[in-house]
Formats: C-alpha cells, sequence, structure tokens
C-alpha cells in the first residue's frame, strides 16, 4: 500500500476510534480511553495536526491524559480502572435484565470477565505520578 493510502487509512481509523471515545463518555460500558489510544496511535502516523487537534480537546483531556499515562508508563490511575470495570458489569446487568436473552448475556458477562481480568493485570500508578503526565513527550 502506499504512503499516501496508509496515512488515509489511519487517519480514517482515527476519527472512527475518537467519534467512539466521544460517545463512550456517555454510554456505561463503552470504554473511551482505550479508543483515544487507538486515534492517538493512528494519528500519529497520518497526521501531526490530527494528532494535535485530539491532544487539545477539552472533551477529552482527561481519556488523553490517561491515554499518555498508559504509553509511557503502563499503568493506569486506580479510578480508572474501577469505572471502566464498574461500567462494564452495570451495562452487562443492565443489558440482561432489559433483554433477557441467555447467549446475549454470555457474551457481555465474558467482555465484562475480560475487562477485570485486564483491569487486574495492568499496573495501577502510584501516588507519586498519579497526576503528572507530560503531553508534550
Amino acid at each position: 500500500m502506499q504512503a499516501a493510502g496508509k496515512k488515509i487509512l489511519y487517519g480514517t481509523l482515527g476519527l472512527f476510534c475518537t467519534g467512539l471515545g466521544v460517545i463512550g463518555i456517555w454510554v456505561p460500558g463503552l470504554p473511551t480511553t482505550v479508543f483515544i489510544l487507538i486515534a492517538l496511535w493512528a494519528f500519529s502516523n497520518s497526521s501531526k495536526r490530527l494528532h494535535a487537534w485530539l491532544v487539545r480537546m477539552p472533551l477529552l483531556k482527561h481519556a488523553v491524559k490517561e491515554a499518555h499515562r498508559f504509553q509511557h508508563e503502563g499503568t493506569l490511575h486506580p479510578k480508572v480502572k474501577l469505572i471502566s470495570q464498574g461500567s462494564a458489569w452495570l451495562s452487562c446487568i443492565i443489558v440482561t435484565v432489559i433483554t433477557q436473552n441467555v447467549v446475549l448475556a454470555v457474551i457481555l458477562g465474558l467482555l465484562a470477565a475480560s475487562c477485570s481480568v485486564f483491569m487486574h493485570i495492568v499496573p495501577s500508578t502510584t501516588p507519586a505520578t498519579s497526576d503528572v503526565v507530560d503531553l508534550d513527550k
């Protein structure tokens, strides 16, 4: 694939993931930080302008901060872990009660469990680094 084609593909992926990340702010169970991480990666491979736009977007300030922390330190703030796991399990319960679909309940239960396992594996930030993330790196 030519370089221009790759840039368009990465840019499109970045915009798509940014959209999902924004939606994830309000929709329980839809992660924000993960999509912002993907968008930052995609924009870093396609457009410095879009990357800078995403980093400066006030609505995603916290998600970008956590994404940078995860990229640079490999850690997440304990509050992020708690919210992501709580949202995953709460969404699983709500959808299961509303739909009463066993197959969907099992799928969502597996997704929520995988979220919990991932959050258990990823180290938490230490108090010394929990609020210090340099976005200019």
